[in-house]
């Protein structure tokens, strides 16, 4: 590397740490549920050992909600817990790493593929600035934790000519992701089959081999145990395309064939998972939610505002052509057999454009991006052409970068803060302040599992909570509802409004706004950002 290829790259990873660390607090603008529940879990077995349903150390996944997170990042984030207390900033800290470290690994994995430093330096700048990779590095998202153990894990297969242990460490990395995040558990296997066959001429029985298999084996064999686990089968029944919902649409189409045997033949499991899965793939690598619109779930990202940037949108389909075009080639195999198998968990599944899904395939777009714009370069041949290409291309997606951070930290933060579930926050400190002046607290489920952001933000200890005499809990649709602990009682907004709803003597209502019985009093009002109200705090 050149002295200014190493202080370009030293700039990228600056930012990049600034980018991912900074105000973690408060951008995103509060802690969603999952969040919290990620959070105090770790708080939870911390302080007791066990989680907030009082189920010691569990390996593969927490009940949480029911939908039945993996552990690794909950894991993770037991360290920062212990040693700087529960907050947004430390609950939020391991995701920021990962995203964060996706940047260097971008960068030696993009090196390694076409040894060009100026390419590994244009792939590591654009994961820095990617809406994609940026929003998901700044909140709990699972699939970032496993994103970065998965990258790092084929850095080291691809690369494991250069050194004895890169075998065992990618055996090591990839193992890990599997305990990361639901999809890894379907992609690294995948990628394992596919990779022995496609490598069985030159694989030899050696020590470094089988002791890299072993390494694999022991994480891979019991994720095959747990598979038959209700609880790791909880997760699918909410998101696999067979499903209730699906079973009733083949056999209604099915009633609409006037022969029962061809009604068979066209409408049934394998037809209908066919069918869907190839119309998923094809919608992967649709231009409008990759480059314009993004996901209809403000969550994970900003609304219109394509996951990828509109000026790369000719270059990334560009690179993926010609990587498959030139498939023979043993890297560009190996980058289209992730890109595609990475695909195939998402594809599984039915909803909007699964963003989060589809993390596996990080960096590839961003790779097959930089592919397509050093193909074009190279085609100018004359130098200052190139010169001038390439450094109209970097203002260019330099000027899109800052107008969308600027969103992201002004308008996005003012204006979809409801999509974070913000005012939990200060309803918590306001019930702590206001604790010992009511025998009850009667609050709102309108803005989705307010139980958690208590034990969270007081924060609950977890004893208690796991041992308390008016816990009430009860399990439907797929959902643990908690309905009550401590003084607390959790309602619906038409429970409230309901006259025959009994409340009790002495005790708050914090409720949606103007949601609350004629004859009480509102005493107090929780605010959005743009001053909008998210809870009224009312006296009954």
């Amino acid at each position: 590397m050149t002295k200014l290829q190493k202080i370009v790259l030293i700039t990228i990873i600056i930012f990049g740490a600034l980018s991912r660390f900074l105000w973690l607090n408060n951008f995103p603008p509060s802690l969603n549920w999952d969040e919290v529940s990620h959070g105090y879990t770790a708080y939870s077995l911390l302080l007791t050992g066990k989680d907030q349903w009082g189920v010691s150390w569990p390996i593969f996944n927490t009940r949480a909600y029911g939908d039945y997170p993996t552990m690794l990042n909950i894991y993770l984030t037991i360290p920062f817990v212990k040693l700087f207390g529960l907050n947004p900033v430390t609950t939020r800290i391991p995701s920021a790493l990962a995203g964060f470290l996706l940047i260097p690994l971008t960068f030696i994995l993009t090196k390694s593929l076409f040894k060009n430093t100026n390419q590994a330096l244009v792939a590591s700048f654009l994961v820095l600035i990617t809406p994609w990779t940026f929003f998901t590095s700044r909140a709990v998202f699972q699939s970032t934790i496993a994103q970065v153990f998965v990258v790092a894990g084929l850095y080291f297969l691809l690369s494991k000519h250069k050194n004895i242990y890169f075998l065992p460490l990618s055996a090591l990395t990839l193992g890990i992701s599997m305990y990361a995040y639901h999809n890894a558990r379907i992609f690294i296997p995948l990628f394992f089959v596919i990779y022995l066959i496609l490598e069985r001429q030159k694989l030899k029985i050696t020590k470094t081999n089988l002791i890299a298999l072993l390494i694999f084996l022991a994480f891979l064999i019991p994720q095959g145990f747990d598979l038959i686990n209700p609880s790791a089968q909880a997760r699918s029944r909410w998101v696999f395309l067979l499903n209730p919902a699906s079973i009733n649409y083949i056999n209604n189409q099915r009633g609409q064939i006037a022969n029962p045997i061809l009604g068979k033949i066209m409408y049934n499991k394998v037809t209908y998972t066919i069918t869907s899965v190839t119309l998923n793939y094809l919608n992967f690598l649709n231009p409008i939610p990759l480059f314009f619109k993004g996901t209809g779930n403000y969550q994970f990202n900003i609304p219109n505002q394509g996951l990828l940037f509109i000026i790369t949108l000719p270059f990334f389909y560009l690179g993926l052509i010609w990587t498959i075009k030139n498939y023979q080639k043993p890297n560009h195999l190996f980058l289209i057999s992730w890109f595609f198998l990475a695909m195939f968990p998402a594809a599984l599944t039915y909803g909007d454009f699964p963003s989060i899904r589809l993390m596996t395939i990080l960096p590839l777009p961003l790779i097959f991006t930089t592919i397509g714009l050093f193909l074009v370069i190279k085609y100018l041949r004359s130098k200052n052409i190139q010169t001038v290409f390439i450094s109209l291309f970097l203002i260019l997606v330099s000027l899109d970068a800052i107008q969308y951070f600027q969103n992201y930290f002004t308008q996005y933060f003012t204006n979809y803060s409801p999509s974070w579930q913000y005012g939990y926050q200060p309803m918590v400190q306001y019930l702590k302040k206001h604790y010992t002046q009511y025998n009850h607290f009667y609050i709102t489920k309108k803005y989705g599992e307010p139980h958690e952001f208590i034990l969270y933000y007081w924060p609950w200890n977890p004893k208690s909570y796991q041992n308390d005499p008016n816990l009430i809990w009860n399990y439907h649709a797929d959902w643990y509802w908690v309905d009550a602990f401590d003084k607390f009682i959790f309602l619906n907004d038409w429970e409230i409004i309901n006259p025959k709803t009994p409340f009790l003597a002495n005790s708050l209502l914090i409720t949606s706004p103007g949601n609350y019985p004629k004859s009480a009093t509102k005493i107090d009002t929780i605010n959005y950002p743009n001053k909008t109200p998210a809870f009224d705090i009312v006296k009954l």
